[in-house]
């Protein structure tokens, strides 16, 4: 029977063992080399010893009661998995049943509670994807606790050697030793939680500073202050919203401005360029730099700095570069080079804009230019916070959104043409929806049929907002958004219908999307409407058909200029 000096001490053994995790939480490194998501076998190693200790402790410590010994080792096992992933969860379960298999006493128990810690820790690394996805609740720990006991109470039967032994060690032990472990890993998992929510909080801040950048850099270059003053205040706008530890801004041969609180020299007085600058506007990509070239005169004080510059390309030529300096310590290679991208995509697009305001008149051609550079700041906006969310669940694809979404902005600021092939258009949707699966999951079902392929040449950015008003007005009455597109031939053409189960457009908004009419929710179907109606006539505009069934809305694209429409 357990009596109260017994469960005193048991209640001291395990709020010991809480201590210890709120201290783990709070340690920096700790906490950092938790989250990683790809750590080395040295790192998984070093982590195990940390659960092998309590273990051990728990074990060291236990309370002994009869035959057996009530003790929290199944915590130290169990989190070890859950928490830090396969390798630390074997690692350190091996080590710690090892320990068990020496000291265990009874002896006769020895094998029984070896091998059920092992399991522990196996158990826990079975359910580490879902529970560092954030999605566990306490029943979930109470439901894997008391597994794992009943787990252990099996081990005891078939792996002790006296059966009475056994049974009685059972009967002693198996209800409060049940008790104190499921409240114990629901309190010891609870104080590693908060870190989890401290990371999505980091990263959606981060996300936000995006956001942020975008509105301040909105206007920067179209006001009156000279293009020097625009600099300095664009590098304190990005010193003041991210953590790097210095910025510069070159063109081809010189630097044009910089702020580095440890370089106290002035731009005059700086004559060399950054050689990973210099590489980066050869190479016309992003580069990295871990440590500065021997010599360099950025040596001394950019040591403990990582790199990273790209760079500026105007109308398809290099101007000059954007160089980011980051702490060591502060430097996360897979997201930070992906917000440097999308950092230096909105630059190239303040100063693709600051190159079209110089142009005396606006032609049609300017004027479809400057579309493109339009940024939809709610798209934006909830692309990267459903960036955020991914995050958390799965980094690598996180990397791979924001690379969607840098490959979405980057088609239309390259693009320098009135049209452009169809397949060019088409990847450029399967962009934007690729995001927005990710923003809507299940919710959103998308379905593609490509009967042809075809190089015809098409208004830039004309299927996109089609393909954006049905997934954000196509929600059928599961709550589902269903679209379809299909690309068809035609006789001397190509046929693209897009449809979506929605309740359909009213016959009135119809009637002003015909006339061209301004609709405030459906001012992008107008806009497409009339830059179609100016390349193929007033019979080349959208086909729209919609009832409560859904809408669907078909465009049929030519080789040559159709003046004469036909029978199609």
């Amino acid at each position: 029977m357990l009596t109260g000096e017994l469960a005193d001490r048991l209640i001291i053994n395990l709020a010991a063992l809480i201590i210890i995790a709120n201290l783990l939480s709070h340690i920096h490194v700790f906490r950092k080399t938790i989250l990683q998501e790809h750590r080395s076998v040295k790192q998984d190693f070093v982590l195990s010893l940390v659960f092998v200790a309590l273990i051990v402790g728990s074990t060291s410590l236990e309370v002994n009661m009869g035959l057996y010994g009530f003790n929290t080792r199944m915590i130290g096992a169990m989190s070890a998995g859950l928490l830090g992933g396969p390798l630390v969860g074997f690692f350190a379960s091996m080590l710690g049943g090892l320990y068990v298999l020496l000291t265990a006493s009874p002896a006769v128990l020895a094998h029984s509670e070896a091998f059920s810690t092992v399991c522990f820790g196996l158990l826990g690394a079975g359910f580490y994807p879902y529970f560092q996805r954030g999605k566990w609740k306490y029943r979930d720990l109470i439901l894997l606790a008391v597994f794992a006991e009943l787990f252990e109470i099996f081990s005891l039967l078939r792996l002790t050697v006296s059966m009475k032994v056994a049974i009685e060690a059972i009967i002693e032990m198996s209800i409060p030793m049940m008790l104190i472990n499921v409240v114990g890993l629901m309190v010891f998992i609870a104080n590693f939680n908060y870190v989890f929510i401290q990371q999505d909080a980091e990263t959606t801040r981060q996300l936000q500073r995006i956001g942020t950048v975008t509105g301040e850099l909105m206007d920067l270059f179209e006001n009156d202050r000279s293009y020097a003053d625009n600099l300095s205040t664009f590098i304190d706008i990005l010193m003041d919203n991210f953590d790097y530890s210095g910025v510069m801004i070159t063109d081809r041969s010189k630097i044009l401005h910089w702020r580095h609180p440890d370089i106290r020299l002035t731009v005059d007085e700086m004559t060399e360029l950054p050689l990973i600058a210099v590489h980066a506007m050869n190479s016309g990509q992003l580069e990295t730099m871990e440590t500065p070239p021997e010599g360099s005169v950025w040596e001394a004080a950019l040591n403990d700095n990582y790199s990273a510059p790209v760079p500026f390309a105007v109308n398809g030529q290099v101007r000059g570069s954007l160089v980011v300096w980051v702490k060591r310590t502060w430097f996360q290679k897979t997201i930070e080079l992906e917000f440097i991208r999308i950092v230096h995509n909105l630059i190239l697009f303040q100063l693709s804009k600051r190159e079209l305001s110089k142009q005396l008149e606006l032609t049609s051609q300017a004027e479809l230019k400057a579309l493109q550079f339009q940024v939809n700041p709610h798209f934006l906006f909830n692309a990267l916070n459903t960036i955020s969310f991914v995050c958390r669940e799965d980094s690598e694809r996180a990397v791979k959104l924001l690379r969607v979404l840098a490959s979405y902005f980057r088609y239309s600021l390259k693009q320098r043409n009135f049209m452009a092939p169809l397949a060019d258009e088409i990847q450029h949707v399967k962009d934007y929806l690729r995001i927005e699966e990710a923003r809507f999951e299940e919710k959103l079902d998308i379905r593609f049929y490509e009967d042809t392929e075809s190089d015809i040449p098409v208004p830039i950015l004309i299927l996109q907002p089609i393909i954006e008003n049905a997934v954000r007005y196509g929600i059928s009455a599961d709550g589902y958004r269903h679209v379809t597109v299909r690309v068809s031939r035609l006789e001397g053409g190509v046929s693209v219908r897009i449809r979506d189960r929605g309740p359909g457009i009213p016959e009135a908004v119809l009637a002003d999307i015909a006339a061209d009419n301004d609709i405030d929710d459906h001012i992008g179907l107008t806009n497409v409407n009339r830059r179609l109606k100016a390349i193929y006539g007033n019979e080349g505009g959208l086909q729209i058909t919609s009832d409560g069934d859904g809408t669907v809305i078909e465009i049929d694209f030519y080789g040559e200029r159709q003046d004469e429409q036909g029978d199609r």
